[in-house]
């Protein structure tokens, strides 16, 4: 009988070998993979801290308009008190005026703590880094939603490698053991005297490539789906299985008409609105240069208290501390700085300028893009068309090749030529749903949809 002690250790152990063992292995469909990236992609995540060291930038110039308070001590013990000199005449009216006495001025101890307190009572360069702080937060912003649409984008063209790379593997795989069949019944005619070396030898050949292009592909299979974890943040070691198949998200996305009539709406694209808040940027780094041309006023208060003595007893009953206080203001007045800040202000006018022309070759550029990505996406369309009606010529072509070569009436090498292109047709279908799915998700990070 097991005692409570080994039950506990037993539940413990199963619990963290599937706890495990589910972190290890996740299924997503391409939404979910999506979703996930979106949290932990390595660039996502960098996008966040750039977020958070933003909000921590606001708090720190907001920090600079708040009373800034110190406290300070300190503590001084002379082992030789400093002697000064003094005319002898002024303590003895009869001394000579050439002769001077010696004596020391002040305690061995002496120790003094105070607290000081200032505080910005105007200064317009505070006023505007409070708005530029707050811009530089949206700035930030905007640039993890541009970060966030290419991880889609990035993400969705991934998965559909990894699924064309499934389906490519299933194709060689199921052509391998077709032509394993084909080869096994050459060996028996060609036994038999009713085939020739050169005809089996050749479909010998034919099977040989396509294991080493099986080999290839299982590769490539393995670096896409490596791509795709790295590409959602997940750890390269973890297993991970896809739930949808290739036709499952073909369809969607070769939806021609409903694809190719999606509009840019610029004002929503995540680069327009980044290249926007950049412009506020400048904006505001001029307006600050010009408050370098007015005037800034601080106040001040401090209290400060000294104890000496002969020894260290500061903090005795006997000791004494003498307190010393003062309030005041200082006001700072610019009056020239040899056009230090006329020129200053004049290149913030030209960063202004600059930004307004990126701004304008942002719009200009990403309407562009769009012509440019529908122009690819109906090509691609185009493509996958002509690809499905080539599987079916070719089917129709391999289909009569195979009952002409079983009666005698074709050779192996036209029937080696036939297995070839009806494999490669299929394969070229595979890779133009593949073309589909990366132009429209070119498309949709052009027009500025995840």
């Amino acid at each position: 009988m097991k005692t409570p002690t080994t039950l506990f250790i037993s539940l413990f152990i199963c619990t963290v070998l599937f706890g495990q063992a589910e972190d290890k292995k996740t299924s997503f469909s391409l939404k979910e993979a999506k979703t996930y990236a979106a949290e932990h992609s390595y660039f996502s995540r960098s996008a966040m801290m750039d977020v958070k060291k933003a909000e921590q930038r606001i708090k720190e110039v907001t920090g600079m308009g708040l009373p800034q308070i110190n406290a300070s001590a300190g503590y001084n013990y002379f082992l030789e008190i400093p002697v000064q000199l003094a005319p002898a005449s002024s303590f003895n009216p009869m001394a000579p005026a050439d002769e001077f006495i010696e004596f020391q001025l002040g305690v061995a101890s002496n120790m003094k703590a105070g607290i000081s307190v200032s505080q910005l009572l105007f200064d317009g360069s505070y006023i505007v880094g409070l708005k530029a702080s707050k811009t530089y937060r949206e700035l930030v912003y905007a640039q993890k939603a541009k970060t966030d649409a290419e991880i889609a984008r990035d993400v969705t063209k991934s998965y559909g490698m990894v699924l064309a790379s499934d389906e490519n593997l299933k194709l060689i795989i199921e052509n391998e053991k077709q032509l394993q069949k084909m080869v096994d019944e050459a060996d028996a005619m060609y036994e038999a005297g009713f085939m020739e070396e050169k005809d089996v030898d050749q479909l010998r050949l034919l099977l040989l490539n396509t294991q080493n292009l099986k080999i290839q592909t299982e590769n490539q299979q393995k670096v896409a789906t490596d791509m795709l974890k790295f590409t959602m943040g997940m750890p390269i070691k973890n297993e991970i299985d896809l739930t949808e198949k290739l036709d499952d998200i073909k369809n969607p996305f070769s939806n021609k008409d409903q694809n190719l009539n999606s509009k840019l709406v610029v004002e929503n694209h995540v680069e327009y609105q980044a290249a926007t808040v950049s412009l506020r940027a400048q904006e505001l780094t001029l307006s600050n240069e010009k408050m370098g041309n007015y005037p800034k006023l601080y106040g001040s208060f401090a209290y400060e208290g000294n104890s000496f003595g002969n020894d260290f007893n500061h903090f005795s009953s006997g000791g004494s501390w003498f307190p010393t206080s003062v309030i005041g203001v200082q006001l700072n007045v610019p009056i020239f700085a040899g056009g230090m800040r006329h020129n200053k202000i004049q290149q913030a006018k030209v960063s202004v300028e600059q930004a307004n022309l990126r701004l304008d070759q942002t719009e200009q550029g990403l309407f562009l893009d769009m012509a440019s990505k529908k122009s690819a996406y109906k090509t691609a369309i185009n493509k996958l068309d002509n690809s499905s009606k080539n599987i079916e010529l070719a089917g129709k072509i391999k289909k009569q090749t195979q009952i002409k070569y079983s009666e005698g009436m074709s050779s192996s090498v036209e029937l080696t030529q036939t297995e070839n292109q009806y494999l490669q047709s299929q394969m070229n279908y595979i890779m133009a749903v593949i073309e589909v799915i990366q132009a429209k998700a070119d498309l949709d990070y052009a027009i500025g949809t995840k």
